[in-house]
């Protein structure tokens, strides 16, 4: 296991904290539907998040011919396919204002992409 791993899971938590912090005003700086849109603390948490994420992207993109032989070839493109098609789900959900499409989405999502940055990180 690498240390920098913990310092990149803060990040994401910090980020989600900041994002989930409640607003004063429903002030949106991109709005994508009627009820969604990021408003500037919510930018600053999505910044944060990213600052853990993309390292760990990273990780995974450079430990990608283990991480195949580790879950084989079969496993690899369905997590792959599970996680980009979780992505259009949320970027569906935000656009349409579907609170139910957003959260299994990224639910979804996080489980395919923690398995692969498990794997990235501890492999047995």
């Amino acid at each position: 296991m690498k240390r920098i791993f913990w310092v990149y899971l803060a990040l994401l938590l910090l980020g989600l904290l900041v994002l989930a912090w409640p607003e004063a005003n429903d002030v949106m700086m991109i709005q994508f539907s009627e009820t969604h849109g990021p408003s500037k603390i919510d930018l600053a948490g999505i910044l944060i998040i990213m600052m853990g994420y993309a390292p760990m992207v990273k990780e995974v993109w450079k430990q990608s011919s283990e991480i195949k032989i580790y879950l084989g070839i079969r496993s690899w493109n369905i997590l792959l396919g599970v996680t980009v098609t979780s992505m259009v789900g949320i970027a569906w959900g935000l656009y349409a204002g579907s609170d139910l499409m957003l959260w299994i989405s990224v639910i979804v999502a996080t489980i395919a992409q923690g398995i692969l940055v498990r794997v990235a990180y501890w492999r047995i």
